[in-house]
């Protein structure tokens, strides 16, 4: 028997009814499409300057709007709402008629262009500005030519100045090199004489210590001055010296140490350290045997510990060759060392479980 019509009305009244509860549970903000308007209020809310009172009451405001549920509206309310403001906003005598929505509403959108077109349409509208500004495109690509032209002269130019200093820098070493060979070449030819410079004569300076008359007391006395690497000895050649000085006469030890200061001077001038200072001497001597005896003391430490060491060694090696001995005859004989008796050793790192042996695995 099928279902009556009023009992199938009912139930399609039930399943809407239900429906429709459950979507009012669904905030309208995820079904429903924004307004631009609204959602631009909401990003721009802040874009004029406030207060801190106002931003805080601002979010309390919004916040409290969020939790109250009076505000969730459901889809009937809103479109309520919405055709309630629609029919006060329109004029009386016109009605406004919702487009039925179906595929002659939907309009298709326009081709899009190739690449080339698009370039084609870019270029056109630079040229467009171009010739706004006052400038003629084709003049334009004339003067690039032209600037083409330019930078390839100059770097023609940059080119040959580069190879000019290059050739100027070889053809320079090339003559040092040559000027050098000249200058060893020119060490062979014989030096010719010159008869102008034969017949010139320089004025020479006659010092005391060069006079034939006094040549053997020059000689002793230059032989005073030479350096001397032992202090030592050059001390009691000074004192001798001085000792012969004194034993001279008068005139002839003035004379004898005037010749000796013009020595000295001479043997400074050239770059020899006269030593005639009893003074630096006496300190150069005290020196000497102070590092001496420094020297004596650590090689008489280095000595008595190497007779040391080769003592101990000597002793140690006694010792073993003893002891060999004596193991060898307790062997013979029999005789166990005393304290070793079963006392397990310990045994070595990897050989743990060597057979035989104390301390380890079995």
């Amino acid at each position: 028997m099928p279902t009556p019509r009023e009992d199938l009305l009912k139930s399609l009244e039930k399943h809407n009814s239900t429906f429709t509860t459950l979507l009012s549970l669904i905030p309208a903000q995820y079904y429903v499409a924004p307004d631009p308007d609204v959602v631009d209020s909401k990003w721009m809310k802040n874009k004029k300057r406030k207060t801190g009172e106002e931003i805080k009451e601002h979010k309390r405001k919004v916040k409290q709007d969020k939790l109250d549920p009076s505000k969730h509206q459901t889809l009937d309310q809103i479109q309520s709402t919405e055709s309630a403001h629609k029919e006060n906003n329109a004029e009386p005598e016109s009605i406004s008629v919702l487009p039925e929505a179906g595929p002659s509403s939907l309009q298709p959108l326009p081709p899009t262009a190739s690449i080339s077109e698009l370039r084609t349409k870019l270029q056109n509208r630079l040229d467009s500005f171009k010739r706004q500004r006052g400038v003629n495109p084709d003049d334009e690509n004339e003067n690039a030519g032209s600037r083409n032209a330019l930078e390839e002269e100059r770097r023609r130019k940059r080119g040959e100045m580069r190879d000019k200093r290059r050739n100027a820098r070889k053809e320079e070493r090339r003559k040092d090199s040559g000027k050098g060979n000249v200058a060893k070449t020119q060490l062979i030819v014989p030096q010719l004489k010159d008869d102008h410079t034969s017949s010139l004569s320089f004025p020479s300076v006659s010092l005391p210590s060069s006079s034939s008359a006094s040549a053997s007391l020059a000689k002793k006395t230059k032989m005073g001055l030479k350096q001397l690497s032992n202090p030592s000895q050059a001390l009691e050649y000074l004192e001798k010296h001085r000792e012969h000085l004194q034993s001279l006469p008068e005139d002839k030890r003035k004379e004898a140490e005037e010749r000796e200061r013009w020595a000295k001077a001479e043997e400074r001038a050239s770059g020899v350290k006269v030593a005639d200072n009893e003074q630096v001497l006496k300190k150069a001597v005290k020196r000497k045997e102070k590092a001496k005896s420094k020297s004596s003391q650590a090689w008489s430490e280095r000595k008595r510990d190497l007779e040391k060491s080769a003592a101990t060694a000597a002793k140690k090696r006694n010792d073993n060759i003893a002891k060999r001995v004596d193991d060898k005859r307790n062997k013979r004989l029999g005789i166990k060392e005393k304290g070793t008796g079963n006392k397990k050793g310990k045994a070595r790192p990897g050989f743990e479980g060597k057979k035989g042996k104390g301390g380890g695995k079995k």
